[in-house]
């Protein structure tokens, strides 16, 4: 994937993918990420993020104002949907 690049910026990568190519898509940032590669996705996909993301920030305004940590695999969907909502 991009000639064993060490970080990727894809915007809105599974934007028009079926279900099976999304989730074909996060298996392979998964496998990315225990590489080593580091990913910076902007994405509207909150439950793809969930999945694959150690941090999910949320930007209003085009500025960054909130950073939620995912290490723990503490947040749900739901719950970054509700922070995401109140920000906004």
């Amino acid at each position: 994937m991009a000639k064993q690049a060490k970080a990727l910026c894809p915007d809105e990568p599974t934007s028009g993918l079926d279900p099976k190519a999304s989730n074909d898509f996060s298996d392979l940032l998964l496998r990315l990420k225990n590489d080593g590669v580091a990913v910076l996705m902007a994405t509207h996909d909150i439950f793809r993020a969930k999945d694959v993301a150690t941090r999910i920030g949320i930007m209003k305004d085009g500025g960054l104002v909130n950073i939620l940590d995912n290490t723990q695999d503490v947040l749900h969907a739901k719950e970054i949907e509700d922070i995401y909502l109140q920000t906004i």
